[in-house]
């Protein structure tokens, strides 16, 4: 397993940190959404910036300099874009950290410090040594390294390491709802997802990558919140919402148009981590939202494929053209 914490105590006595960013492509992108939250909401010092890889190329955010850490992600560690964006921060005097599932890869030789992650279960993998346990990691060690807030990071450590044994039995249990969604959305054109806090980002992961990628089935992500601003008006009774239930302050945010929704609709799927477990990880535990649906929709949008007829693995594009 690598050692984050010893990473981050290297890079802060080497330099001194004062903006931390993180940039992908996709669902490596979506990863990131969590501990850029956790900086945004719990340190008093840094700056943070989330962005896609290519648009941090051509628009680089102007407190990327000697003093940021740059963190990227690529599963294959190929995606171009992530690769210039990389050496873009470089350029910049910036200490890049890559995520990567594979070895000895582009993004590897553009980065300083490299973390090889694993997809949680794959030959016995913890859910601490996936991509999205490691980027959120690095966020609470810089927080903690620079700023000691004990008690936060404390309870982080501690999540992290009951994620290891919530998410397996969360995989298990969710199996008849899953089952039920395949069934009830398999015939639906058009699926919206909804979220807020770090969930929002699952649930954008789920529009982007797994509805539209995969599924070919047209979709948009909605904030809970911003459902009440203009997207509300498209419901119908039949309308097909899946809605990612926040964990943590924001689950408030979710019940105000869950409210809605069970007044005008009939076709809505709640996911509520408080069903799987994730209560147990006390007032942190918004900061595992996204990666806990995100691991948990796995299982529905394989029994969705399935019942579809339409594996995840089709592409009518993407790795087929130059683009």
């Amino acid at each position: 397993m690598y050692d984050v914490k010893k990473t981050i105590s290297e890079i802060l006595a080497e330099k001194t940190i004062t903006n931390v960013s993180f940039t992908g492509c996709g669902g490596s992108l979506a990863c990131f959404y969590a501990p850029y939250y956790f900086i945004t909401r719990e340190s008093a010092v840094l700056s943070a910036n989330y962005g896609n890889a290519n648009e941090f190329s051509h628009d680089t955010p102007k407190n990327v300099n000697e003093h940021s850490i740059v963190v990227c992600a690529s599963r294959r560690g190929d995606t171009k874009q992530t690769v210039e964006a990389a050496q873009k921060a470089k350029a910049l005097g910036a200490t890049v950290i890559a995520l990567q599932l594979e070895k000895d890869t582009p993004l590897e030789a553009a980065a300083d410090y490299t973390i090889q992650f694993k997809d949680t279960g794959a030959d016995g993998a913890l859910y601490e040594e996936s991509k999205s346990a490691y980027a959120l990691a690095i966020a609470y060690e810089i927080v903690h390294q620079l700023e000691g807030n004990d008690e936060v990071y404390n309870a982080m450590v501690n999540a992290m390491n009951s994620m290891n044994k919530i998410v397996p039995q969360a995989l298990v249990d969710v199996i008849p709802e899953a089952v039920k969604f395949s069934v009830d959305y398999n015939n639906n054109d058009i699926i919206y997802t909804m979220g807020s806090g770090t969930a929002w980002a699952a649930a954008q992961q789920q529009t982007i990558c797994i509805f539209m990628e995969m599924q070919w089935i047209n979709s948009s992500v909605i904030h809970s919140d911003e459902f009440f601003n203009g997207p509300f008006e498209i419901t119908e009774k039949d309308t097909a919402y899946l809605l990612l239930k926040s964990t943590g302050r924001t689950r408030e945010v979710d019940e105000r148009a869950i409210a809605f929704l069970n007044k005008f609709n009939a076709h809505t799927t709640i996911i509520d981590g408080y069903d799987y477990g994730m209560k147990e990880l006390g007032e942190v535990s918004e900061y595992f939202d996204h990666s806990f649906y995100s691991e948990l929709l796995g299982v529905y949008n394989h029994l969705l494929a399935d019942r579809r007829q339409h594996p995840l693995s089709w592409r009518k594009y993407m790795w087929k053209f130059n683009y």
